[in-house]
């Protein structure tokens, strides 16, 4: 009996040291709360016109698959024999 004691006492000191161990100092005074359509964080800060800058400069260099926007990377001619690709896809298609 006093080991199953023992053992009751040990892990609910562990089970306490996690439960306070989780409790980080970054996650105190968190929003935990919340109300529809109501923001509740802190008011964001103005940007400066030089970070402005930045950003835009960076969105720019991001290109998409759809749009091409003249981002940051390189497009090289193509070396690959159209003729021969539609050939192998005709090919491939009457294989299957």
């Amino acid at each position: 009996m006093t080991t199953r004691r023992v053992f009751t006492v040990l892990g609910a000191i562990a089970v306490s040291a996690f439960v306070l161990a989780a409790c980080r100092a970054e996650e105190q005074g968190r929003i935990t709360q919340f109300k529809p359509g109501v923001y509740l964080g802190k008011k964001d800060t103005q940007l400066g016109s030089d970070v402005r800058r930045q950003l835009l400069r960076r969105a720019a260099n991001q290109g998409s698959a759809v749009y091409r926007s003249g981002g940051g990377s390189i497009i090289s001619e193509s070396t690959i024999d159209l003729d021969k690709l539609k050939d192998r896809a005709r090919i491939q298609r009457r294989i299957q």
